[in-house]
Parts: C-alpha cells; structure tokens; sequence
C-alpha cells in the first residue's frame, strides 16, 4: 500500500471541551501517512476518512501519548539545570544527544526543582474534530525525504 498525503483541519479538545490546539484558517496540518508524524490513533481514524469527511472522534491516551508515567517525574538540584533562573512551566533537554528529551518544571521548592517528561497531555483521552481537506499519494521524493514538498517540489 502507498503512503499518502493527508491534509486536514483540526480541533483538539480536553475532557471540559477546553480547546487546546487548532490549525489556524487555511492551514491544515499535512502529514505523510505510516511515518509517526501524528499520533497513531488518530492516523487511523484519517486513513478511514474521505475529502470533505468531517468527523469528531476521541482517542484514547493509550492511542495518542500513552499513560502517565509516575517513573518519568524526579527530582533534581537547581545547579544541575542550564540556568539558576527557573520557573514553573520552563521546559529543558535532559539527557544526551539521541537519548535527550524535554523535561518541564513542574515544582520549586528551594534548591529542589521536579521535573517531568512526560508529554504534557500523556494520560488524557483527546477529543479530535477534523476535516479532510485533501489527499493524495505521497511522491517518491516525499516518501524518502521524510517530509511533504511544497508545490513545485522540494525546498530546503
């Protein structure tokens, strides 16, 4: 099966119907299919849908950013972070190089600052209101490349 070119628009909301993301006016989010570049639940229900299909869907947080992970969230010294300066809500890389991924501050206590990395909406379910705008059959080049070319082809 051939990888395809979703484009489409989007709503997320939480549990209280919060919004918490949406593609702007005339931006949709525009994806290759099978490459993990969305959450794979809601990959699923795309592939299922045609142009023009709107749809309103909840994923489980099992099929977006999977359960919280208590294990993710610690402890650590002020003089370990990159800078003395924190705050709540202030988002570093632990880790190194491959093995890096963002940790945010959720607690000051003193010197103490918890960390955790998790994403910030693992454990939620995710409530997804969406429109195919277009599909089509992702080129060769955008397949290999990872990404969707623009018109004209490729750019970087």
């Amino acid at each position: 099966m051939s990888k395809e070119v979703i484009s489409f628009n989007y709503t997320l909301t939480d549990k209280d119907q919060k919004v918490i993301d949406a593609s702007g006016e005339g931006h949709p989010l525009i994806f290759i299919t099978e490459s993990g570049q969305i959450i794979p639940g809601l990959e699923n229900v795309l592939m299922q849908m045609k142009p023009a299909e709107k749809k309103t869907v909840t994923i489980p947080s099992k099929e977006a950013y999977g359960a919280y992970n208590q294990t993710l969230v610690y402890k650590v010294s002020r003089s370990k972070l990159p800078t003395p300066q924190i705050n709540m809500g202030d988002v570093f890389e632990a880790g190194n190089g491959k093995e890096s991924f963002p940790v945010s501050v959720i607690h000051i206590e003193g010197d103490d600052i918890t960390l955790d990395g998790n994403h910030p909406l693992a454990g939620q379910d995710l409530t997804f209101a969406v429109e195919i705008v277009e599909r089509r059959i992702a080129s060769v080049d955008e397949v290999a490349h990872g990404h969707v070319h623009g018109t004209g082809g490729c750019h970087h």
